[in-house]
C-alpha cells in the first residue's frame, strides 16, 4: 500500500483529495440535517428563557415604577400641604400643582389608572371620576385592619362591571413638610393599576398565533385574542406536560403574583419560535451543496494548473537525463517555477564543476607532464646517471684521500644536485627545495669563491609546507647568470618565506644584482601574466618556474616581480597550501 501511495501521481492523488473531500462534505451535511433540529431546540430553549425573563424584568421594572411614582407624588410639597395643613385654603392653592405633576409623572408610569389619599386631617385628593366611594371604604378598612400601618402592598378588588378584577397599589404618606406633626398622623393612599397595560407587555420578540392571558383565582378573566377550549383547559392546568391545541404545540410562561392571586400567562406556537432557526438549517444546506459544486469545479482547475506544469517538469528531467536538453522550462506557477530554476542552477553548477574538473585535470596533467620533461632534460643531459654518480663518488674519494676539501665539498654537492632533479618527488618540503638550493650555491660559489653570499630568512613551521620541486634553483642561477654579470660585489641572494593567510606560503628571493628598467619590467609582467612563453629572452628559468606553479596550483597562485635598475630584482610568490583536487601535500598539516 505504501509503495502505490508513493508512486500515485499528482493527478490522482487531487481527485482522490476531491473524492475525500467530497464525502466530508456530505457526511457533513447529513450530521448538520440529523442533529439541526436538536441544535434548534436548544437555540429555541435560549431563545424562550431570555423572552421569560424580558417579561419578568419589565414586570418588576414596571411595578417598582409605580412604588417610585407614587413617592415622587406624595412627598411634592403641595401634595403635602395638602395632606397635612389644616387651612382649608390650602388645597385650593396647591391642587392645580398636584394636578400637573400627575400627569407629567404618568407619562412615565402608564399602569398608574386613578390615585386616592385620605389625610387623617380631612383633606384628601382623588384623580379619577368613579369609584371614590370604594377606594374611600378600602382605605378605612386598611386603617382598621392594619393598626400600624408602615409598609405598601399589591392588593386585588372585584369590579362588578368586568371578571377582571381591579389591581391596587397601597401605601402610606407621612408628613415631612412641618414640625410639631406626630408620626402617627399619616395618610393612606391607593392607586388602580390598569392592568390591561400590566398583561400586554413585550418580550424578546412577537411571534404568530401568540396568546397572553391573567388568571384570577385559577379563572381565566383575560385573553390577548379569542381562545379555544383546548387552549383555555391549557391555560387552567398549568403542571401538564407539553401543550397541544389540535396539532399546535406551544410553549408557556408562567408569571405567579400570589400575593394578589395573579397569574401572567404568554402562549407561543413552538412552531413560531423554530421558524427562523429551520429557514436558517435550509439555508445552511443549500449553501453546503453550492460548496460541493464550486469545490469540484476548483478541484478540476487546480488538477489542469498544478498536473500539466509537473507533468511538464518530468518530461523535462527525462530529456535532460538522456542529453536531449540542459535546461528545464519555467513553468508560471511560482512554487512550481522556484523548483525548475532551482534545478537549473544546479545544473549549472554542476556543469561548471565539471569544466573546472577537467581544467584542473588539464593542469595537473601538464604539470606532470612539465616535470616529466625537466627529468627528461636531465636525463638526457646525463648520459649515463648511474655511471655518473659512481664517477662523481670516485673522484670525491680521490679528493679526500688526496686532501683536496674544497673539491670533495663540490663533488658531494654536484652529486645531490644531480640526484634532485632526477628522483625528486613532484611536490617536497620546502626545506628540501631550501637544500637543494644550497647545493647549488655551493658549486657555483666555488667558480668564484667568496664572491657570491647566500642568505635564508624561513621559519621552521614554513619549511614544513610542501612546494613544487625545481623552483628556487632557476631562480638563484638567474640571479647569478643575469643578475651579477656586470657586479664586482658584493653579491648577496635573499631567500625569505612564511606562512600567509589560509596556510598559503609567502616566498620571496631577492638579488642586488643590476636589475631591470620600468619599460623591460613590464614586458616581462607582461608576457609571463599572459601565460606566453618568453623563452626568447634570458629568463628562460622564472617562466619555467611561473609556468608549472600556475599549472599546478592554478588560480590560487599569485606573484609579482619589483625591481630597480642598478640596485636589485625581487620576485613575490604566493602559493596556496595544497593544489586544487588533491590531498595535503608531503610535510604540511592542517591549520
Amino acid at each position: 500500500m505504501g509503495k502505490n501511495l508513493r508512486e500515485i501521481s499528482t493527478k490522482r492523488m487531487l481527485q482522490i483529495f476531491l473524492a475525500m473531500m467530497m464525502l466530508f462534505v456530505v457526511v457533513l451535511s447529513s450530521v448538520t440535517f440529523a442533529f439541526a433540529y436538536r441544535f434548534s431546540q436548544r437555540q429555541f430553549a435560549k431563545s424562550f428563557q431570555a423572552f421569560s425573563q424580558n417579561i419578568e424584568t419589565q414586570l418588576d421594572l414596571q411595578l417598582e415604577g409605580v412604588e417610585k411614582t407614587m413617592r415622587q407624588f406624595t412627598y411634592f410639597s403641595n401634595m403635602q400641604e395638602i395632606l397635612f395643613s389644616k387651612d382649608p385654603i390650602v388645597y385650593l392653592q396647591n391642587i392645580s400643582g398636584c394636578n400637573q405633576l400627575l400627569d407629567y409623572l404618568r407619562q412615565s408610569a402608564p399602569l398608574i389608572a386613578e390615585i386616592m389619599i385620605d389625610s387623617p386631617l380631612g383633606h384628601s385628593f382623588f384623580s379619577g371620576s368613579t369609584g371614590k366611594y370604594q377606594y374611600k371604604q378600602l382605605i378605612e378598612t386598611i386603617r382598621e385592619e392594619s393598626g400600624g400601618f408602615t409598609g405598601s402592598f399589591f392588593r386585588t378588588l372585584p369590579d362588578s362591571s368586568s371578571p377582571l378584577p381591579q389591581l391596587i397599589y397601597c401605601f402610606r404618606v407621612n408628613s415631612i413638610q412641618r414640625k410639631g406633626y406626630l408620626m402617627e398622623e399619616y395618610a393612606i393612599g391607593v392607586a388602580r393599576i390598569d392592568v390591561n397595560q400590566l398583561v400586554n407587555l413585550k418580550g424578546a420578540g412577537d411571534y404568530e398565533s401568540e396568546m397572553k392571558a391573567l388568571l384570577y383565582q385559577d379563572d381565566v378573566v383575560y385573553t390577548s385574542r379569542e381562545a379555544s377550549e383546548e387552549e383555555l383547559a391549557m391555560l387552567r392546568e398549568p403542571d401538564r406536560g407539553k401543550l397541544y391545541s389540535g396539532n399546535v404545540e406551544y410553549i408557556r410562561h408562567t408569571v405567579p403574583l400570589e400575593e394578589i392571586n395573579l397569574t401572567l400567562i404568554d402562549l407561543v406556537p413552538k412552531s413560531s419560535l423554530l421558524r427562523d432557526i429551520n429557514s436558517t438549517r435550509n439555508v445552511l444546506v443549500l449553501a453546503m451543496v453550492v460548496v460541493c459544486v464550486l469545490l469540484t469545479v476548483f478541484t478540476e482547475l487546480i488538477i489542469h494548473e498544478i498536473s500539466n506544469p509537473i507533468k511538464r517538469l518530468v518530461t523535462d528531467m527525462q530529456e535532460i537525463q538522456q542529453g536531449r536538453k540542459k535546461r528545464m522550462a519555467l513553468p508560471r506557477l511560482k512554487d512550481l517555477r522556484y523548483v525548475a530554476y532551482t534545478v537549473n542552477e544546479t545544473l549549472e553548477v554542476l556543469e561548471a564543476a565539471n569544466l573546472r574538473q577537467q581544467e584542473m585535470s588539464l593542469r595537473l596533467y601538464q604539470t606532470t607532464l612539465a616535470q616529466k620533461q625537466a627529468q627528461l632534460n636531465a636525463y638526457r643531459n646525463q648520459i649515463n646517471p648511474h655511471f655518473l654518480f659512481n664517477t662523481l663518488e670516485s673522484m670525491r674519494s680521490m679528493a679526500r684521500h688526496y686532501k683536496a676539501p674544497m673539491l670533495e665539498a663540490m663533488l658531494t654537492s654536484l652529486a645531490a644536485l644531480f640526484r634532485y632533479s632526477l628522483r625528486s618527488d613532484m611536490i617536497v618540503p620546502l626545506e628540501r627545495e631550501l637544500a637543494h638550493t644550497k647545493h647549488y650555491f655551493t658549486v657555483m660559489d666555488m667558480r668564484a669563491p667568496q664572491h657570491y653570499e647566500l642568505r635564508i630568512h624561513v621559519p621552521q613551521e614554513a619549511k614544513a609546507q610542501g612546494i613544487l620541486s625545481m623552483v628556487l634553483q632557476p631562480l638563484i642561477e638567474n640571479s647569478i647568470q643575469h643578475g651579477f654579470c656586470q657586479k664586482k660585489g658584493p653579491c648577496i641572494i635573499l631567500i625569505q618565506g612564511r606562512k600567509g593567510q589560509g596556510g598559503a606560503l609567502l616566498l620571496t628571493v631577492t638579488d642586488n644584482g643590476q636589475g631591470m628598467s620600468p619599460k623591460a619590467l613590464a614586458q616581462l609582467q607582461s608576457a609571463l601574466q599572459e601565460k606566453g612563453n618568453v623563452a626568447q629572452n634570458k629568463h628562460i628559468g622564472l617562466d619555467n618556474v611561473v609556468q608549472r606553479l600556475r599549472l599546478l596550483y592554478g588560480e590560487g597562485f599569485q606573484f609579482s616581480i619589483r625591481s630597480a635598475q642598478g640596485h636589485y630584482m625581487s620576485v613575490h610568490f604566493q602559493i596556496p597550501r595544497n593544489p586544487p583536487g588533491m590531498g595535503p601535500t608531503p610535510g604540511s598539516s592542517p591549520e
